[in-house]
């Protein structure tokens, strides 16, 4: 059995997988199911937990799922595998449509990684440590970790998930400030923040929702404030909107033209009586080809103009999360601005903020005990703040994708570095690859991408030991 502090950990791999989050720990769990006897994995992962990454690890049992249990099992070949597993440790009357906690899935995808340890077929370890160095060798990739250790492997994945947002570069504000938070999972109700004051979140996505309901739970009564470009809150699931079935009206390889298809399947969803969730979701399936087909100007056409409306109607959140921001809308306890701060000025009791104000062009002033920056994971891989990407960066390992969404990658997930050339020996996997599939951050897709880079690389380790065994044999008898 493995040991999560095992200090006689080998130093040499078949596989070492960068970050412990459901990319990194459903594909161990691919990986050893796949395995040989022959093939090693080790998972490193910097928190000191298993399984788990950012949306996984919230203790706040109102953070859910915004994708119903029927489409959450990690493996896309047993779509009832979380709903199975759901009834047996949670709650036998758990149905398709039920959005459970995320800490619950977090519990899931522990346990996904655990049974395929405990039947493992080769060899598996577990490391808590922090790579900040690779350094690329003929056939081999060294792994420095931040203690010193060093971890040889053939191929090595980076499952790094999403980072926490860049820091916001707001007019005014001092490089340290006792009422602005740069990461809104830290604890978001610092002692002078009154339980019955006002708190503007930077930002109105998925993000701004999670901390809204963490605030609440903590014993926040006062105003919460969301801020964005264009105002946007996510829409919510409904508990049953049927499901059509993408028609491609008018393939167009601009953006325009793209909005339109979807406008035309929403016309017609209507009229089926299904409503447009069901058109959007449609959709699933195809994105990825979509906008892989897209020249690069009209991606970031859609960038600039759509993706704010995309991500509201795309990433919904779960009905009974949206039936609480429509009641603390009513009830005044949230308000939602367009715009954006043009001035911060703090003081020793509150902070005054500026905003101008997108629709009407004016500017406004508001009074608020803390300020959070709610706007969501950076992409921006040179932004990110992390010593081994730092690295990998300064070395022409790895470069940003033309959109600086992630990590430019091919279309098996190996990694394009500074020369353009795919690598052969590191891999990435989930939100990195956003830049060139899009749609890349939720567990459908992942779990379709963590499948194909498994059995890929399992190949390649087979192939491996297979020309080992014929060399052996060749020397053996000249």
């Amino acid at each position: 059995m493995y040991s999560a502090h095992d200090t006689s950990i080998n130093s040499r791999f078949s596989v070492a997988i960068v970050g412990g989050g459901f990319s990194g720990a459903t594909l161990a769990a691919h990986l050893l199911q796949l395995a040989g006897p022959s093939l090693s994995i080790v998972l490193i992962e910097r928190a000191p937990f298993r399984a788990r990454g950012i949306a996984y690890a919230t203790q706040e049992s109102r953070h859910l799922l915004n994708v119903p249990a029927s489409n959450m099992s990690a493996f896309a070949d047993d779509p009832q595998h979380f709903l199975s597993w759901a009834r047996s440790n949670f709650d036998s009357g758990v149905q398709n449509g039920d959005f459970l906690s995320r800490r619950l899935y977090g519990q899931y995808v522990e346990s996904v990684l655990d049974t395929a340890i405990s039947r493992r077929r080769g060899e598996f370890q577990w490391r808590h440590g922090e790579v900040v160095g690779l350094r690329t060798q003929t056939g081999t990739t060294e792994l420095v970790l931040r203690n010193g250790d060093k971890i040889l492997a053939a191929a090595v994945v980076l499952a790094l998930g999403n980072f926490p947002p860049a820091d916001l570069r707001l007019p005014g504000k001092a490089a340290h400030s006792e009422r602005y938070l740069s990461d809104p999972w830290s604890p978001v109700a610092p002692e002078k923040t009154p339980v019955d004051g006002e708190v503007l979140l930077v930002g109105s996505g998925l993000t701004s929702v999670d901390t809204l309901l963490t605030l609440r739970a903590r014993g926040f009564r006062g105003r919460i404030h969301m801020l964005s470009r264009h105002g946007l809150l996510p829409q919510s699931h409904l508990p049953d909107s049927g499901y059509s079935t993408f028609k491609n009206f008018a393939s167009s390889g601009t953006a325009i033209g793209l909005l339109r298809v979807v406008r035309a399947q929403v016309r017609e969803a209507e009229l089926r009586g299904e409503g447009w969730r069901s058109a959007v979701d449609s959709l699933r399936t195809a994105t990825q080809g979509i906008w892989q087909t897209l020249p690069r100007i009209e991606q970031e056409r859609f960038l600039r103009h759509l993706r704010a409306y995309w991500e509201v109607h795309r990433h919904r959140v779960a009905p009974e999360i949206g039936k609480v921001l429509k009641h603390q809308l009513l009830g005044g306890q949230l308000r939602v601005h367009a715009g954006r701060i043009v001035e911060y000025r703090e003081h020793t009791n509150n902070v005054l903020v500026t905003l101008n104000e997108r629709h009407r062009g004016t500017r406004r002033q508001m009074t608020v005990d803390l300020v959070v920056n709610c706007t969501g994971p950076v992409s921006d891989i040179r932004k990110a703040n992390t010593r081994m990407l730092g690295d990998c960066l300064r070395q022409g390992l790895v470069r940003p994708d033309a959109l600086s969404l992630g990590i430019d990658s091919a279309h098996d997930g190996a990694v394009i570095n500074a020369n353009g050339i795919a690598s052969e020996c590191l891999y990435t996997v989930g939100p990195l690859r956003k830049g060139n599939l899009w749609e890349t951050i939720a567990v459908p897709e992942i779990r379709a991408q963590v499948a194909d880079l498994a059995s890929m690389l399992v190949n390649k380790h087979r192939s491996r030991q297979n020309f080992t065994t014929l060399m052996t044999e060749t020397v053996r008898y000249v």
